[in-house]
């Protein structure tokens, strides 16, 4: 793992496991963008251009993730994978690019680009195609 506090920015390399509730995110490399849950006026804990102590890290809060390679959702039944993600913090959703497909029970679906709203239970797939009674690809 990487942080540089000047950017805002955590790198993980290698398998990176990412989890939140019943969510978990797979990948080869993911960018963790953060900002601080200070107030404004309020000083900052840690220094400039250093790696923090953990303990620095409950100051911020996650505003985006940037995954690549290999990338695997998982919530309860539902499995999705691609090529890239994007987890918006904020809105609670999920961009994924990169041959995109999602599977759950019975049916599977591709696209070019899949977005999914985790909160509302809902996902929106741009060309689309919907297979149903799908072989399940292999689960890593």
């Amino acid at each position: 793992m990487t942080v540089k506090n000047l950017e805002h920015l955590a790198i993980f390399e290698g398998d990176v496991v990412m989890s939140k509730e019943d969510m978990t995110i797979t990948a080869n490399h993911a960018e963790v963008t953060f900002a601080s849950k200070e107030t404004p006026g309020q000083t900052s804990k840690s220094t400039p251009g250093l790696i923090s102590p953990q303990a620095h890290f409950d100051d911020n809060e996650v505003t985006l993730i940037h995954a690549t390679g290999d990338v695997v959702l998982k919530q309860g039944e539902k499995r999705a994978k691609s090529n890239e993600a994007y987890y918006y913090q904020k809105e609670d959703k999920v961009v994924l690019l990169g041959e995109p497909v999602a599977w759950e029970k019975d049916y599977r679906v591709t696209g070019t680009k899949m977005t999914i709203y985790l909160k509302e239970d809902r996902s929106v797939i741009e060309g689309s195609k919907v297979l149903i009674h799908p072989k399940e690809p292999a689960q890593k």
